[in-house]
């Protein structure tokens, strides 16, 4: 019987600190023997470009870091042997037009395919079918709105809509004998999956998605084996070193091995360590905390109201660490709290924004959050001020 295997990797982009490597097709150096080795054994291998391929010193304006790679550090990535790589994500329209085109360019002139994006509204790429032993496989892309989303007259991704994202899976699925589908989205530097993303993979399951694979939050998560399909929430990293720093949550991530034959599939999760330049394969395979925390997801589900309170307090926690970022963008131009910086630990300051706030506050403030009105609401006012803002740049 005829066997399919794929390699699914998370984010992957070279960053300051290996450029040479990957410019010198290092891979070796990189990624170790035995990771090597596993990529070499598949049939496929797909990863997810976190960022563009370009050398333009010229950024979109948004908050954030821009996210780009020099052209020539694509020699490691072609080593490896990565046959497909999503582009619908957070950074890959960081250098806009310019790093749309680079990026496409770089790709095709070393043989990566390439999908979750396109030149304009009506030409976006969303998905590539593969064949191997007359079975086809539909590897497809979506992702949440960031600062990627297309134009009539501009790139962008594949933005994730429900409806439709669920019709198309369905449609294609009627069209293959297996459907991956590689969602870009979820919170950032969690190992919790909230109401909405556990809502968004059973749905697209239900509509012939057999594997949901969550990337973009920077950590493991969580698996979950749903009627037929297998969903992993949050595959960390592969080897995206955007941060110096190695906190518990970016030191590890996933690599998915999937065997495909005529009766079904398995699904393997493969633990990695990053290192100071790249990533290794971990000997001991330490994956008692993804199958933990994978346990308390299945008693959450199965209506475990204990299991319910831990996994909500975790995700809070999580949660918790982007609270300093949010008040303070809140606040605006604010005196007090530039004086207050100067003297509190970052512990201190986000105890301090929390307090100023009066219950009757937080209560609009998630109002406008919340509520599908208030939300579009909020989305047109600060539109219109940063149109304005940039009306009034342009005359000066």
């Amino acid at each position: 019987m005829k066997k399919t295997k794929i390699i699914l990797a998370g984010d992957l982009l070279p960053m300051p600190c290996n450029y040479d490597l990957f410019s010198a097709g290092d891979t070796q150096a990189l990624f170790g023997e035995k990771l090597c080795a596993l990529f070499a054994s598949a049939d496929f291998r797909v990863c997810n470009f976190e960022g563009c391929f370009t050398d333009s010193d010229r950024p979109i304006e948004k908050i954030g870091p821009s996210i780009k790679a020099p052209v020539s550090s694509i020699n490691a990535i072609k080593n490896l042997g990565i046959d497909y790589a999503t582009l619908g994500n957070t950074h890959s329209m960081d250098y806009g037009r310019q790093g749309y085109l680079d990026t496409c360019r770089t790709l095709e002139e070393n043989g990566v395919g390439y999908f979750g994006w396109g030149e304009n509204a009506a030409s976006v790429k969303s998905y590539v079918e593969i064949e191997d032993g007359g079975r086809k496989i539909i590897l497809y892309n979506t992702t949440e709105r960031f600062e990627n989303a297309p134009r009539e007259d501009h790139p962008g991704v594949n933005l994730y809509d429900e409806y439709r994202v669920c019709q198309e899976i369905k449609e294609l699925k009627e069209r293959c004998d297996f459907l991956i589908v590689l969602y870009h989205g979820g919170i950032e530097g969690t190992h919790y999956n909230s109401e909405t993303m556990r809502r968004r993979f059973h749905r697209m399951a239900d509509n012939g998605a057999d594997v949901v694979i969550s990337q973009h939050t920077h950590a493991v998560g969580e698996e979950e084996h749903y009627h037929h399909s297998y969903l992993l929430y949050g595959q960390g990293n592969f080897c995206f070193h955007f941060r110096p720093d190695v906190t518990p949550l970016l030191a590890e991530g996933l690599v998915l091995e999937l065997e495909i034959t005529d009766t079904g599939f398995t699904a393997v999760p493969h633990r990695i360590l990053r290192t100071e330049k790249g990533c290794v394969y971990d000997e001991n395979q330490d994956l008692a905390a993804f199958y933990e925390r994978s346990k308390a997801h299945e008693a959450l589900l199965n209506g475990d109201k204990e299991a319910l309170v831990a996994f909500e307090e975790g995700f809070g926690r999580d949660c918790d660490n982007w609270a300093t970022v949010f008040f303070s963008l809140l606040r605006g131009v604010n005196p007090a709290d530039a004086e207050k910086r100067k003297t509190l630990s970052a512990a201190e300051m986000k105890k301090y924004l929390k307090s100023s706030y009066t219950r009757q506050q937080l209560l609009g403030i998630q109002m406008f959050m919340r509520n599908e009105e208030f939300n579009e609401v909020g989305n047109q006012i600060l539109s219109d001020m940063l149109r304005e803002s940039d009306t009034k740049e342009n005359t000066q």
